[in-house]
């Protein structure tokens, strides 16, 4: 935890110093709240994972243009869920539902652009960027077990550390003050690249044949994340006098 801390605050303070030594206008903040991990693995789609995120940002603030440009990190946590009814297979006793969650604990790092628009006394707003992430932990070695019995989880040897992606989305922003404005904002973030790359395993044991040996199709892993945001956005406005 403390290295994630470390890592957001320098990156917080590396984007706030452009923006301040240039000597103009602009807003930051902080967002956060339940996010929907999704992944498409090489069958077929898992069962949504339902996570959490947080994020702070920083943007400029033109007096004229509705046109924004935005940098942000995060924390978000993305990832699937397989959810299935657990049997006894000995009696055939029904054991109750089961939910196998795979968490990626991600830092991400974006830039953008944003339009924003006044509407009464709000604003609507709408952007997209690009972003990076890296991924901090996992919690797959949870079901290190269940590898080795032979069922296909996937395990932290063939989790890619480095991702890229998109991210868009809107959101609405409402005043309370001239300085201080509340977020609620909808976005989706798709990765490009592969969260998880393993390539096919031969002569594995099939655990319900002994002795037959089958071998592992290859697994590409791609994360699609839904999130919701509520925050708070800061103005810093600079006022230039003659």
């Amino acid at each position: 935890m403390i290295k994630t801390r470390t890592l957001f605050f320098v990156f917080l303070t590396l984007m706030i110093l452009p923006f301040d030594m240039a000597a103009q206008s602009y807003a930051f903040g902080i967002k956060g709240g339940p996010s929907l991990g999704f992944q498409r693995w090489g069958e077929g789609n898992r069962n949504i994972l339902w996570a959490h995120h947080v994020s702070a940002f920083i943007e400029s603030a033109p007096e004229i243009s509705s046109g924004v440009i935005y940098a942000q990190v995060g924390y978000h946590v993305r990832g699937s869920a397989i959810r299935f009814q657990a049997i006894n297979f000995g009696n055939g006793q029904f054991l109750g539902q089961r939910t196998d969650q795979f968490r990626y604990n991600n830092a991400s790092l974006g830039i953008g652009f944003k339009n924003r628009r006044y509407l009464a006394n709000t604003v609507l707003y709408y952007f997209f960027g690009v972003r990076g992430d890296y991924t901090l932990s996992t919690n797959l070695s949870k079901y290190e077990e269940f590898v080795v019995n032979g069922l296909i989880y996937p395990t932290d040897s063939w989790v890619r550390k480095f991702n890229y992606g998109i991210s868009l989305g809107g959101g609405w922003e409402f005043p309370f003050s001239d300085f201080v404005s509340g977020i609620v904002e909808l976005s989706f973030h798709p990765d490009f690249s592969r969260q998880y790359d393993q390539p096919s395993i031969p002569n594995v044991i099939d655990p319900f044949q002994p002795g037959v040996l089958r071998t592992i199709p290859d697994r590409r892993i791609v994360n699609y994340t839904a999130e919701i945001s509520v925050g708070l956005r800061f103005l810093r406005k600079i006022v230039y006098i003659d």
